[in-house]
Order: C-alpha cells, then sequence, then structure tokens
C-alpha cells in the first residue's frame, strides 16, 4: 500500500509528523531516517493503536529524531531559530516579520521566511521546504551542465526528487534522478552524487571499471561518500 504522509496529537497535545506505511506485516515497526519518522503497520492496524504505539515509544522516538535531523542537516521542526545545514554550510531558520511578502532567502548564514502576523508552522514548513527544493534543483542543474559536458555523458532526462534509500539512480533507459536532499551537503559532494549517476550510464555495476571512472572525475569520491553514507543508503 501507499505510503502518506500524516499526524498525530499525542496525550499532552503535541503534534507528531510521520509517515504512515500499511503493509502484509505481523508487527508494528518505528524507522527514522534523515530527521523524518515512519512508522510501518499491519493492513488493518486502527488508528487508536497506532497513537498508542507512538506514545509508548516517544523518548525513543525524541532521541533519535535529534540525531538524526542533526547529522542530515535537514529541518525537523521548521521553527524559527532551528539549526540546519545548507551547502554544507550551518544555517539558521529566521522569522522575519514584514509587512510585505518576500521570497525566502539566504543572508548571513540565515534562512530569512518572511511573516505577516502569527508564526504559522504549517506555512514555515512550506516555505522552507520550498526552497531547499528549489535550490537543489539550481545546485543540481548548474552542478550537471558543467559535468555532462566535461565527461562526455548526457542522461536522457534528469530529474530531482524525494529518493527514500539513496541520493541518486540511474535507470536503464538513461535517464537519472538525484535526490534533493542533497542541498543540505556541500557543492563537492553534490558533483560527486552527479559523477557517480553519470558514470552509471556507462557501468550499471558498482565494479572496479565503474568506480575508476568516478575516481578520473572525483578524487576525493571515498571520502565524500563516506562523509554521505551514514546519512542514507548507497546511491
Amino acid at each position: 500500500m501507499a505510503k502518506v504522509l500524516t499526524y498525530t496529537t499525542l496525550s499532552d497535545g503535541r503534534r507528531i509528523d510521520f509517515i504512515l506505511d500499511r503493509g502484509k506485516r505481523k508487527n508494528a515497526v518505528l524507522a527514522i531516517n534523515e530527521g523524518r519518522l515512519t512508522v510501518r503497520v499491519p493492513e488493518r492496524f486502527e488508528v487508536a493503536k497506532i497513537r498508542n504505539f507512538i506514545e509508548q515509544h516517544i523518548e525513543w522516538i525524541d532521541l533519535n529524531l535529534e540525531k538524526s535531523a542533526k547529522h542530515s542537516g535537514l529541518p525537523r521542526t521548521f521553527e524559527d531559530g532551528e539549526e540546519i545545514r545548507l551547502l554544507g554550510q550551518k544555517t539558521i531558520i529566521t522569522a522575519v516579520k514584514s509587512d510585505r511578502y518576500f521570497k525566502p532567502r539566504l543572508e548571513d548564514g540565515k534562512l530569512l521566511i518572511a511573516v505577516c502576523g502569527s508564526v504559522d508552522r504549517e506555512y514555515m514548513v512550506r516555505q522552507v521546504q520550498t526552497f531547499i527544493v528549489e535550490l537543489a534543483n539550481r545546485e543540481i542543474t548548474e552542478s550537471m551542465r558543467r559535468l555532462t559536458a566535461r565527461m562526455g555523458l548526457f542522461p536522457k532526462k534528469i530529474t530531482v526528487k524525494d529518493l527514500s534509500a539513496s541520493w541518486g539512480r540511474c535507470s536503464s533507459n538513461g535517464s537519472i534522478s538525484i535526490n534533493y536532499k542533497v542541498a543540505a551537503y556541500s557543492k563537492a559532494h553534490i558533483d560527486y552524487v552527479c559523477i557517480h549517476e553519470l558514470a552509471h550510464l556507462v557501468h550499471m555495476d558498482h565494479s572496479a571499471d565503474f568506480w575508476a571512472l568516478v575516481e578520473r572525475y572525483c578524487p576525493d569520491w571515498k571520502k565524500l561518500r563516506g562523509s554521505m553514507r551514514s546519512d542514507d543508503g548507497e546511491e
């Protein structure tokens, strides 16, 4: 069954956002990746039981959400003052009281979000998330523009999207997808991910020849890959 982004309200009034994954399984399971909670439950698991399950494990959830979010650099609360990482640099989400709306922008280590009146969480989520996706698109497009010309390898299509278990994918028809979450990392990391996927246009495996091609254009690939693997799966 499809995964859905949802939330529950705990007995203390606190809201917990999570991805609900119903499927053919016997038990409920929690998973945390990149500051995001996933609750995997049997197909007929009742909504009330999901909330109770989360309540029973809230201390574990809080501890590991904080660890995961800090490591990945991606937003978790989207609140004013939250520290995140964009293009490898520490960035503070900053709500700015303004009579006029302006698009989110980076300035002096801050991601400035225009706020008229009270701070609405859903508004903050939309503004921050949209900025990160647009930033990822710009940086990946620029990286691919340089690297395709340099490597002489041209994918059929390039898509920037949310990939749940990898930084990038290359399909057998020559289309490449890059995870927008690479926006948390430096431009060198983004180049590595792009080089990795472009190399798959020649070698669809992870053979010695594949890694030799990657190393030709990214000599520091081992260091860059190592710093990203603790956040997510293999590309």
